[in-house]
């Protein structure tokens, strides 16, 4: 008597004829459901379910060279602007069939080398990291693997690699200009912690550029590098307005600015009558405090979108390296106002 198939072994051929399909079709909606129809991709799917198909991998993986496989690593999930771009680069990942690995370093570039290897050593085919800032070993590293990678959330302004993300500095430039025509001379700025992430080095940079060139100084008395939470925004403000007399105060994100209002009210300082507070990302939350919060604005669920397309194009092919700018804007809200007269 024939042995009767179980769950646990079933076949391409299986899902094949349950679905009604070819197992060429299986296998493009399993290796790259975006090609094939809709309504046959679910008659797949169902047919996988049933059948608790599992496709052998490691097999693929061996014939091809290839893993499927994308490595992220990424500073923070603590963070609602990573969540999101990481979620965009899953998501337009997995439409072009290839799993996302994650892992994150805590702004520890030393850690970030570490995971670095250890997603070459399981053979990934492509890399996303963030910034432009990296140790030494990852650099070595990257440019010896062979293996396709892209820098985000920042730009390569030597164009030697391929990056995803938008000019730090000018965002910095644009908030601080903002500032000086409301007529703000008095400034100060809750950036976030610059070892380790060449983002937050870049906005302080853009800042102090733009109020050089406009004659106003920014003292280091003037600038507390703070973590990215509501907590330390807060604290950091206290710290600020105990040393310097400001009219207004650049934060480096939208929670920093937010613990920064949150503790600037709770010692009797008005936003924005008293004291101007800016902020960066323009998060969903940026319009429900009060008062609602200048910030800039960019593309975020984009950084994570264009990352997956140039990996998913450069993998196996001879795509040319190439940056992606992404926009800025200013959001002009209630949390900025210009400063009042001085006794």
């Amino acid at each position: 008597m024939p042995r009767t198939r179980t769950k646990s072994n079933a076949t391409l051929k299986d899902v094949a004829r349950l679905a009604g399909v070819s197992t060429a079709t299986v296998s493009r909606a399993l290796m790259q459901p975006a090609v094939v129809r809709p309504e046959t991709r679910k008659r797949i799917q169902q047919a996988v379910a049933r059948l608790n198909y599992v496709s052998d991998g490691l097999a693929r993986a061996l014939s091809t060279r290839r893993s499927h496989t994308i490595g992220a690593v990424i500073p923070t999930l603590d963070n609602a602007i990573y969540s999101a771009s990481t979620h965009s680069l899953q998501r337009t990942l997995e439409q072009a069939g290839y799993t996302l690995l994650l892992a994150c370093h805590e702004f520890d570039l030393a850690a970030e080398a570490r995971i670095t290897q250890a997603f070459a050593e399981r053979g990934v085919d492509g890399l996303v990291m963030v910034g432009m800032q990296h140790h030494p070993a990852t650099l070595k590293l990257l440019a010896t693997l062979g293996t396709p990678y892209v820098f985000t959330w920042a730009i390569d302004r030597k164009r030697r690699s391929a990056s995803v993300g938008f000019d730090n500095r000018a965002a910095g430039r644009m908030i601080a200009r903002h500032l000086l025509s409301l007529g703000h001379r008095h400034i100060g700025v809750i950036s976030g912690v610059v070892a380790g992430n060449d983002r937050a080095a870049d906005r302080l940079m853009g800042v102090r550029t733009a109020l050089a060139k406009a004659g106003v100084s920014l003292p280091a008395s003037n600038v507390i590098e703070a973590r990215y939470s509501l907590e330390a925004g807060g604290e950091a403000l206290k710290v600020l307005m105990g040393r310097a007399r400001v009219s207004a105060v650049i934060c480096g994100n939208d929670v920093l600015a937010i613990g920064a209002i949150q503790s600037a009210q709770a010692l009797g300082v008005r936003v924005p009558q008293e004291l101007s507070v800016t902020g960066f990302d323009d998060m969903a939350f940026a319009t429900v405090i009060s008062p609602a919060l200048t910030t800039i604005r960019f593309p975020i669920a984009e950084v994570g979108v264009q990352a997956a397309r140039y990996l998913i194009e450069r993998i196996g092919q001879t795509a040319p390296i190439r940056s992606v700018v992404l926009p800025l804007e200013l959001v002009v809200r209630d949390s900025t106002a210009g400063p009042a007269p001085r006794r």
